[in-house]
């Protein structure tokens, strides 16, 4: 197993190294007002497809982790998390447009912007929903290495994109996120078409008791999805508010930095997450060493903002140099962040899901006393503020383990 995480992980650190490149040079050579407004985009796109896939991506890993190699049973409860996600997204949407509108009038995008940025939004929307979640059986497959091969090529091809649009004086927001769209499309023909060679197509219906588990899973998840999305547009709402395109372009090109632990992200969401779903016996042991994995680059990066913050500062160009401070709050928040995420993700897709909603009073007690003691006028208390996000995840975290351990799930011993 050991080589086969090594492989991966070196194939995860190509893929998301490219797109970090690509973010990097985005941050470097996009001017300060444009860069603003596709740091809005980003973070909408991140934010709508985490709202709607968040609790169906839950629900069907756990389904799939049980019924695991049983095809037919895989195809039936593809067919229900499509159809509840679908359910979720006509409803989230709208919303999640009208407030990607509005930030982006705020962050002073002309109208033609706005109509052309939402409709690609909308085009990604619908690429991500036949594309994702239901990856997630090729992960079972044993296709990660193939995956990870399209994704590090549709990377490369986003990475000609951009310097492209460089080279023609066209390195605006609209140009740019359809170039993303652009590659999330290419996508979708490879992963169907893996996904047919893999599952049986006909005279496969959809389970009613899966909708039920994976709707089940979804109910318990979506208020957290929606505060989710809140709390990803939290400091870009401070900031258009109060603050000005510029602090948003501040944010979104620290950002660009955090993408460093995504190779490992990826790792545990194609690696650890279907490995550790099926498990069954020492599985306390088993999260922890994955979390200990999942957690030792972001204490590498924040050394380095704290010794060497120069260097990741070149990283994003010279619009951004003096924000050596700056960028070590930032690194503290990203490794805290990656840390607990990686854990919950383990956690969350066995269908521990339970206590998740700690996470709303935690992060409502947060915003409501931190203010109090902080200038959020000022980037370096905004980012302070917004490096305690993850801790009511944390806790959540805390009590699901704890939840686990007395329904005798979490220290259960090999059977002999």
């Amino acid at each position: 197993m050991l080589a086969q995480l090594a492989k991966f992980f070196l194939g995860a650190i190509a893929t998301q190294g490219v797109s970090a490149i690509s973010g990097l040079l985005i941050a470097r050579w996009m001017d300060v007002e444009d860069y603003a407004l596709f740091t809005v985009m980003i973070v909408i796109t991140g934010a709508m497809n985490l709202v709607t896939k968040g609790g169906v991506h839950f629900g069907f890993t756990a389904i799939i982790g049980r019924v695991w190699p049983d095809r037919n049973r895989a195809a039936q409860a593809m067919k229900a998390a499509i159809k509840e996600r679908r359910l979720i997204s006509l409803i989230l949407v709208p919303a999640i447009l009208a407030i990607a509108g509005w930030l982006l009038f705020k962050n002073h995008a002309t109208y033609e912007q706005i109509a052309l940025l939402l409709f690609l939004l909308l085009i990604q929307w619908e690429f991500d929903m036949r594309t994702r979640v239901v990856d997630q059986i090729l992960l079972f497959a044993k296709l990660a290495p193939t995956i990870q091969t399209l994704d590090t090529f549709l990377s490369i091809l986003r990475l000609i994109g951009i310097f492209l649009l460089k080279i023609y004086s066209v390195l605006q927001p609209v140009p740019v996120i359809l170039i993303n769209v652009l590659a999330a499309g290419l996508r979708v023909p490879f992963i169907l078409r893996w996904l047919r060679l893999e599952l049986p197509t006909d005279n496969i219906e959809c389970c009613l008791n899966d909708r039920r588990e994976i709707r089940r899973v979804s109910r318990r998840q979506l208020p957290l999805e929606v505060f989710f999305v809140f709390q990803s547009q939290v400091v870009l709402l401070i900031l258009a508010w109060a603050g000005s395109p510029n602090q948003t372009a501040y944010v979104g090109a620290l950002s660009r930095i955090g993408q460093l632990l995504l190779p490992v992200q990826a790792v545990t969401n194609a690696f650890a997450v279907p490995r550790f779903s099926a498990q069954r016996q020492n599985v306390f042991r088993n999260w922890l060493l994955w979390s200990i994995f999942g957690g030792a680059p972001g204490l590498v990066l924040v050394l380095v903002a704290y010794w060497y913050p120069a260097v990741l500062l070149f990283l994003i160009g010279p619009n951004y140099s003096e924000l050596t401070y700056e960028v070590f709050i930032f690194s503290i928040g990203s490794a805290f962040s990656a840390a607990i995420a990686n854990s919950w993700q383990l956690v969350a897709n066995k269908g521990w899901n339970y206590w998740a909603w700690l996470q709303v009073p935690v992060f409502i007690a947060w915003c409501a006393i931190v203010p109090l003691y902080l200038d959020m006028k000022r980037l370096d208390h905004l980012l302070w503020f917004q490096a305690g996000f993850p801790i009511g995840l944390m806790v959540a975290l805390i009590v699901e383990l704890i939840a686990a351990r007395l329904r005798g799930e979490l220290l259960r011993e090999p059977e002999k």
